[in-house]
């Protein structure tokens, strides 16, 4: 059976997970949105995302994982754009900062049943000195030999909790669970 992972955020981050997750050959389809049809395009071209979709609602009706790899100042809005179309029992998450305040828009706005957990990716040490940025600096690699932060709010099911460290893991990053305040 394949599942759908909506990547929101198709910049260096976004347009990186699709294309570490395509390495991997898992039966995974992965939807894209960016605001930018450009930038949606080229990750399709880098073939990051199997396709794009320019209506946001549209792009995360079938995803069981959606990840905003997005600015923090875009979070909040997606959230509430999003939020009505999420299918029960899916995951969102997120690699903006500021964990606390997102894990509050969470709450407010996306309706019960679906689930939330914060990352805070690390990408590479070897690519830190990079120059490209957007779709361009996109690499598979970008998260190998890296930690991932994960910060879930309390209650979060441990399946939920099994599902992100497999996700980063399948990225090349070790999981490191964190508190939401030490965050």
């Amino acid at each position: 059976m394949t599942v759908q992972i909506t990547i929101i955020g198709l910049g260096q981050v976004g347009a990186s997970i699709g294309l570490a997750l395509k390495e991997q050959e898992a039966s995974v389809h992965i939807m894209g949105h960016d605001k930018d049809t450009r930038s949606a395009k080229a990750a399709q071209d880098a073939s990051a995302v199997d396709t794009y979709k320019y209506n946001l609602p549209d792009s995360v009706r079938e995803a069981r994982i959606v990840i905003l790899a997005l600015p923090f100042a875009e979070v909040r809005q997606t959230l509430e754009v999003i939020g009505p179309d999420l299918q029960e029992g899916s995951l969102v998450l997120d690699t903006a900062l500021s964990k606390g305040t997102i894990e509050s828009w969470v709450k407010e706005l996306i309706p019960q049943g679906r689930f939330y957990v914060g990352l805070f990716p690390a990408i590479h040490p070897d690519l830190l000195h990079g120059i490209e940025y957007g779709v361009k600096a996109a690499r598979a690699d970008l998260f190998e030999k890296g930690i991932m932060a994960i910060t879930a709010p309390l209650g979060t099911p441990e399946n939920v909790f099994k599902l992100t460290t497999d996700l980063i893991s399948l990225l090349g990053s070790l999981p490191l669970l964190m508190d939401t305040a030490e965050a």
